[in-house]
């Protein structure tokens, strides 16, 4: 019989909305608040800290320095694992993603993402890779013990050069998803074929005494993921589009409450109260315009590929000299279809609900 221990790495945590995984408050050299540690089979618990590195940007190609979850195994026993669990919330459908990278090991060097960990601490979801064979494998636990999953080997799996594993993993129901090294798979598994766990913690797996790198983790509700999906595309619009100033989505999410802001590229701006004027372009299906001190105002509805109008943009432009009201509106109307489009072709980016008037 395995044991299983477990240490707290914090007196206390308070949860907010938004990343609870975030490292840029949690001091350095010291163990995360938050967190807490298992240790599962033979030997002593391993162990977990903060730390600053310098670590090479994937996109750029420079080095840059960013705070890092630093996990050592505690045994070399291959039937010893550690896992590094956020002490609350329990996540049911959910999106989480990181980076990182086996160091060392004289054991089996292997890590990921352990998720929907239940509250006996020994049931769970496992999210897996060996870098030097080439595997990845999601795995089922109960009572600590492997009974089901599935393995991707090589010609499944692409590892990379620097080592440097990347993931998102996606829940919703019965259904795993991931995006591993860029290369997507999936799982829906029966409930009445294997152990259907729905809700519980999320962390970090380690196994034996391999030393491991995490990097930008993330959790995010579904809901949020998906907000945060619309923020950068508007930031990827705004970039294109340089007259604008200020974009914001806007739209109703319940029965008898006013439109909120659910993407904007001021992130303060997501889930409040959206300005009057939304209220009725849902209600009048029409542009919207303002003038004042050079800059214009153009509020135009976003329809979905049925023609239905779910959303409202709002945005305000540089106004140019030879600009017309004409052309403004015009400006909106170009800005709303590429929202258009990205809603007709990744219809996931509105999986909740949204009211229709």
């Amino acid at each position: 019989m395995r044991l299983i221990f477990l240490i707290s790495l914090a007196c206390f945590h308070t949860y907010t909305t938004g990343n609870p995984l975030a490292l840029g408050k949690q001091k350095t050299g010291e163990a995360p608040s938050g967190l807490q540690l298992i240790h599962v089979g033979p030997g002593k618990p391993g162990s977990a800290k903060v730390t600053e590195q310098q670590i090479l940007n994937p996109i750029t190609g420079s080095q840059e320095n960013l705070r890092t979850l630093e996990i050592r195994g505690g045994n070399k026993s291959p039937n010893h694992y550690t896992l590094v669990l956020l002490e609350k919330p329990n996540y049911s459908n959910f999106n989480f993603s990181t980076r990182f990278k086996v160091i060392e090991g004289e054991g089996i060097r292997a890590a990921g993402l352990v998720f929907r960990m239940q509250e006996n601490l020994k049931d769970y979801y496992l999210l897996a890779v060996k870098p030097v064979s080439k595997e990845a494998f999601w795995t089922v636990f109960k009572n600590n013990q492997a009974v089901k999953g599935f393995r991707f080997d090589e010609e499944n799996f692409t590892s990379p050069k620097d080592g440097w594993q990347s993931v998102n993993l996606n829940c919703k129901d019965n259904k795993i998803s991931w995006t591993l090294n860029h290369r997507e798979d999936f799982v829906v598994y029966k409930a009445d074929k294997l152990p259907d766990y729905r809700n519980g913690l999320i962390g970090f797996w380690v196994r034996s005494d391999s030393h491991v790198l995490f990097v930008n983790p993330e959790v995010l509700t579904l809901k949020e993921h998906q907000q945060k999906q619309l923020s950068e595309f508007l930031k990827n619009i705004s970039t294109e589009n340089k007259r604008i100033l200020s974009l914001q989505l806007a739209a109703n999410t319940a029965k008898g409450k006013k439109p909120i802001v659910i993407a904007s590229l001021n992130k303060k701006d997501v889930n409040q109260q959206a300005h009057e004027v939304i209220s009725e372009v849902l209600e009048k299906q029409e542009n919207y315009f303002g003038y004042k001190n050079g800059i214009s105002t153009v509020t135009v509805p976003v329809r979905d590929r049925n023609g239905d109008v779910i959303a409202v943009a709002r945005m305000r432009l540089v106004k140019g000299a030879q600009n017309t009201k004409k052309d403004d509106l015009a400006y909106g109307t170009k800005i709303a279809k590429l929202i258009q489009a990205k809603i007709s072709t990744q219809e996931p980016l509105f999986r909740w609900k949204l009211l229709k008037n």
